[in-house]
């Protein structure tokens, strides 16, 4: 499977490399220099396990500036860009949630499926769905700490995603397909 991950902070790079043990994955970042780092197999975030996945594991993973071109055949979208709270509006900003979602469903495949791992509000990915007229759009929150996302990733307490069909249970099941503990309970 084809999977196209924006955004390479800890959530971003976490998941790529959980899913790049077993998909061909490519990671977009706005940040030439990160994406650099990424490629020659260096963490540009500090996770002591991360930078040593990154370099003894066998894993199909590469980085670019490319949104576009990534998203080519690209079966499985994860966004996890920024979203930062303003106290002063009481809100996410959630544009580069928006843009990248729009992107995917402009330039990725007919049945690509979208995750959001970024942070949004309650209500979020229902009106995108209605606004856009799709169902492939997901949510699953993150439960990371930071400099240790990738250890949380491949020992999850529990996946969550915010969708009860087909398409949600296949994303977990991705999850759990690269993480070492396997009995994981799914919400």
């Amino acid at each position: 499977m084809k999977v196209t991950v924006f955004g390479l902070g800890y959530v971003g790079m976490s998941n790529a490399a959980l899913l790049a043990q077993n998909h061909s994955v490519v990671g977009v970042d706005l940040d030439a220099e990160r994406v650099d780092l990424f490629n020659q197999k260096t963490s540009p975030v500090v996770d002591e396990e991360l930078s040593a996945f990154l370099v003894g594991e066998p894993l199909d993973l590469r980085a670019t500036t490319d949104g576009k071109g990534a998203l080519k055949g690209a079966e499985l979208v994860i966004v996890a860009t920024q979203t930062n709270y303003d106290a002063d509006t009481n809100s996410f900003n959630t544009n580069s949630v928006d843009f990248v979602v729009r992107q995917a469903i402009e330039h990725g495949g007919a049945d690509t499926t979208i995750v959001i791992k970024s942070t949004i509000p309650v209500g979020y990915v229902a009106g995108l769905r209605a606004e856009l007229g799709t169902e492939r759009i997901l949510f699953s929150p993150e439960f990371l700490r930071e400099g240790r996302a990738l250890h949380d990733n491949l020992h999850p307490s529990r996946i969550v995603v915010g969708d009860a069909t087909a398409r949600g249970r296949a994303f977990a099941d991705l999850m759990i397909e690269g993480a070492n503990i396997k009995d994981v309970a799914v919400n």
